[in-house]
């Protein structure tokens, strides 16, 4: 039979020993012997052993302490790393929303100098127009009439032309946009103005594409009827006359010049003086000279019956059919026709993947005549 009193390894672990000590087990040997010593050393041994007992109630009170730290330390350290989780995501999330905030921050900031630019290029435009002097009629040009009755205008009608001029210069500061965007806008007649000089800028306006013919070297000159525009460009060393159409064509030989551009005069004449345009272009430009003709899109809805009538001097949309039938009646070959100046993506009706086929061909119908762009451009060729 086995005794509980008696081990026969050593214990593993504080609590084995523990175990060992309190119910006073012992190795299996000499019983007579070991009950002498008992006798002997009982009390030393009683001593030894309940000194054994509290070290290890010791020894098993750290154990849990540092295991109950090890515990808390792990629960701070989740905790932590769920804090840094949160706080990656979270700055994850801000990044994002910077990063999609940074073009809109950018486009608004364009704005912001744009319109400063704007603002600038304005005061500008009135400074130059308290400074300079007015013109009148270029020698040889006949005098505008002032519709009424046919006489010339008097003294105090000339000044009050003058008021109307710098006013109408206001609107085009305003509806027309920026010189710089201006610039951009002429280049396309610069580049094919460059093998077709001279060049006649019929309604020259602030000058952009005159200031472009200059620094590319093109021989170029222009007309307009607002005294403040003329006196601006003189002043900056332009060629530029005072005259509307037709009397600007008034001193210019036959077959004498290599281009004529008029970029947003057409909606501004009357039909006979449209008309007019068309005839002396024919009359004035040498063979295989080019007549290019910029004007809002009469086929665009949004152009033709809202932001063309922004301008109070427009006097109607010109169609595309009607300037490419003046110009084969005059002599012109067609040699481009088309529309520029894209508007606003964002402004056209989205077309969703989930729409049926049908619907998106009526969106895109709707899109093509409602948000057509904005201008048209004509280029046309003087043949025999």
């Amino acid at each position: 039979m086995s005794d509980d009193r008696f081990i026969d390894s050593p214990p593993a672990g504080a609590d084995g020993w523990r175990e060992v000590w309190r119910d006073d087990r012992h190795y299996p040997g000499n019983s007579f012997l070991r009950n002498i010593f008992r006798r002997i050393l009982g009390p030393d041994a009683e001593r030894q052993r309940n000194f054994n007992l509290v070290i290890l109630d010791l020894i098993t009170d750290l154990r849990n302490d540092i295991e109950a730290v090890r515990r808390d330390l792990h629960g701070d350290i989740e905790s932590v790393q769920r804090d840094v989780r949160a706080a990656d995501e979270g700055l994850a999330s801000e990044i994002t929303k910077i990063r999609e905030l940074i073009p809109i921050a950018a486009k608004r900031n364009d704005a912001l100098i744009a319109a400063l630019d704007q603002k600038i290029e304005t005061l500008a435009v009135r400074i130059r127009d308290v400074v300079n002097p007015t013109v009148g009629p270029s020698p040889g040009a006949e005098p505008a009439l002032s519709g009424v009755e046919g006489r010339h205008p008097l003294p105090a009608e000339r000044g009050e032309g003058q008021q109307d001029d710098v006013l109408y210069r206001r609107l085009e500061d305003a509806l027309r946009g920026s010189e710089a965007h201006v610039r951009a806008d002429v280049a396309p007649y610069v580049g094919l103005a460059t093998d077709h000089q001279p060049v006649l800028d019929v309604g020259c306006g602030r000058g952009e594409l005159l200031a472009a013919c200059r620094e590319a070297g093109i021989n170029a000159r222009g007309v307009d009827t607002n005294e403040r525009s003329v006196a601006d460009l003189q002043a900056r060393g332009f060629d530029v006359a005072l005259a509307g159409v037709p009397e600007c064509f008034a001193s210019i030989d036959n077959a004498s010049l290599g281009a004529i551009v008029a970029m947003h005069v057409v909606e501004h004449l009357p039909v006979e003086a449209l008309f007019a345009l068309f005839r002396e272009a024919a009359r004035t430009l040498r063979e295989g000279g080019l007549l290019m003709i910029e004007t809002p899109n009469a086929e665009s809805l949004v152009v033709s019956a809202s932001d063309f009538w922004r301008d109070p001097t427009h006097l109607a949309p010109r169609h595309a059919a009607a300037l490419t039938v003046l110009a084969r009646e005059h002599g012109f070959a067609i040699d481009e026709v088309r529309a520029v100046h894209e508007l606003p993506e964002g402004m056209r009706i989205p077309i969703l993947p989930a729409d049926a086929p049908e619907l998106q061909r009526v969106v895109h119908a709707i899109n093509d005549r409602l948000f057509a762009p904005q201008d048209l451009r004509l280029i046309l060729r003087r043949t025999a």
